[in-house]
């Protein structure tokens, strides 16, 4: 039997955790003031199934019928037996999300009208009940309100806001928390000395960090990690463990959080693809990187308290923190944090990873080169390049294009042309050009000012840049480099054509718009 059924609490007292909810449900036992229903809800493998279980046991134990016992189930009634065994005719459990139809509901509403075999009260536990139909809500719901008094429901679900609130109101409400390390490891320390298994506590440790709170998928994981050994009598060792699981170590982790400080993209690509060559699950990597990103920048912070570090890792930590400015540090714990969701549904698992690491680093600045050396684009971002391009713009709202001093020039007429032959060639181009100012005409070079980024990036593409110069010697006769600037305070006023202007005024006169 596999260990998360074979070591499945009995008793309220095998429970490890969610002690508030026993405590209420222990005392609703002890005084025989119960409701006839209740939803627990909690993430998966958190004990929702088993507390039910013990619940309907407890309900229907001979020794609390008798009075010889309070609360807690014997165990060796016949009811009990049967509830463990998984056969008592009294204690239904339905899985709502195959049986989530109307007609299954009203099936259930037939026979909850009968009495109780051999048992106090016919429990029916139903799991991920929000699975069912609005149809099989409101037929439920009748029920709810009003049952036989030998029922009670128990439901189960891991989204509890799926649940309709008019059946929310008719039920007591228990939130079950995720399971913490600590606890997941105490379940983890007992099992494997019942099962006599030789291992690190390390090992158990990254086990518990590995379950995510799920108490289930611990004892899978335990079960998992026992098949490393050779023997029954060898020991699993921490390392055993990262190489079945796929886990990366820590000193892999912390040394390429130091590439990214160095934003050495070229060793942080290769040192992605090598973890991904070795089948490294780059999901739990991407967690653990956040882990330690964290850690940085509660450094920084000064909330050193809230760290369990050892000595060795508190020097790894403060050393990366002088590395790092805080802001950077938030945006890669938010792009980490997204990126380890993404990966599962990826192309390539490696490539949000990829992503993240071109982006922290990129040089502030960039400029773009064609092949030929003849044509120069420059988009440019840091505040000292914005206010030198900022001198050289023109920005007035009568759009006059001011005359350069050297020996070149392109007039308000031509540039109007210009605009008018791109639009016959392609209207989308027009456009961009509309959106720009002429900042000036020297040296046979044309500069271009934008007020936004994208658009200066669309006109600097290749294709584009070839077409518009290509316009503009065809209309000048003259050979002219594109090159676009941004400024972000630009007020744009794009150039009228007089007779597009003539027209538009017939059209306002004779109110034909």
């Amino acid at each position: 039997m596999v260990f998360y059924r074979k070591y499945r609490p009995q008793r309220f007292k095998d429970l490890i955790g969610q002690e508030h909810i026993v405590q209420t449900l222990t005392n609703s036992l002890e005084t025989d003031c119960f409701s006839h229903g209740y939803l627990f809800a909690g993430p998966k493998g958190s004990g929702k199934t088993t507390l039910a279980r013990i619940f309907a046991k407890a309900l229907n134990c001979s020794g609390r019928v008798l009075g010889k016992q309070s609360f807690e189930p014997c165990n060796r009634c016949l009811s009990c037996k049967e509830i463990t065994g998984g056969k008592s005719l009294d204690m239904i459990e339905i899985d709502a999300a195959s049986n989530r139809g109307i007609d299954e509901i009203r099936d259930l509403r037939e026979k909850i009208r009968f009495a109780p075999t051999n048992s106090p009260f016919k429990v029916y536990i139903i799991d991920e009940v929000h699975m069912l139909t609005k149809e099989a809500f409101n037929a439920l719901l009748k029920t709810l309100e009003e049952p036989p008094g030998h029922v009670v429901f128990i439901m189960a679900t891991t989204e509890p806001q799926k649940v309709l609130p008019t059946i929310l109101s008719r039920v007591q409400r228990f939130d079950f928390h995720r399971a913490i390390i600590e606890e997941i490891t105490k379940l983890l320390e007992k099992i494997v000395i019942k099962e006599s298994i030789k291992i690190d506590k390390e090992a158990i440790q990254l086990i518990g960090q590995l379950s995510f709170g799920s108490y289930r998928d611990g004892l899978s994981l335990l079960e998992q990690v026992t098949s490393v050994r050779k023997t029954l009598a060898s020991r699993i060792s921490l390392e055993d463990v990262q190489v079945l699981l796929g886990i990366s170590g820590e000193k892999s982790v912390f040394d390429f959080v130091e590439l990214l400080a160095k934003k050495d993209r070229k060793k942080s690509f290769e040192f992605i693809s090598r973890l991904y060559l070795q089948g490294v699950d780059l999901e739990n990597f991407t967690i653990k990187v956040v882990e330690v990103l964290r850690k940085i920048a509660l450094l920084k912070l000064g909330e050193e308290n809230l760290l369990d570090l050892t000595k060795e890792q508190r020097e790894q930590v403060k050393n990366l923190a002088n590395d790092f400015e805080i802001e950077v540090l938030m945006k890669m714990i938010e792009k980490f944090s997204d990126a380890s969701y993404k990966i599962k549904s990826a192309v390539l698992p490696q490539l949000p990873i990829e992503m993240i690491v071109y982006e922290f680093t990129a040089p502030a600045k960039i400029e773009e080169q064609s092949v030929n050396g003849l044509q120069t684009t420059e988009i440019i971002e840091n505040k000292k390049s914005e206010e030198n391009s900022k001198k050289s713009v023109i920005n007035d709202t009568k759009s006059e294009v001011r005359s350069p001093k050297s020996e070149s020039k392109l007039s308000k007429d031509l540039w109007i042309k210009i605009i008018k032959e791109a639009k016959a060639h392609n209207n989308h181009i027009a456009a961009l050009l509309r959106d720009a100012v002429l900042a000036d005409t020297s040296n046979n070079t044309i500069t271009l000012a934008f007020k936004f980024k994208f658009h200066a990036n669309m006109v600097s593409g290749k294709k584009n840049t070839q077409i518009i110069e290509s316009i503009i010697e065809k209309i000048t006769g003259s050979r002219y480099i594109l090159k676009c600037i941004v400024d972000p305070e630009l007020v744009i006023k794009a150039p009228v054509d007089p007779e597009e202007e003539l027209l538009n005024g017939a059209k306002e006169v004779f109110d034909l718009s």
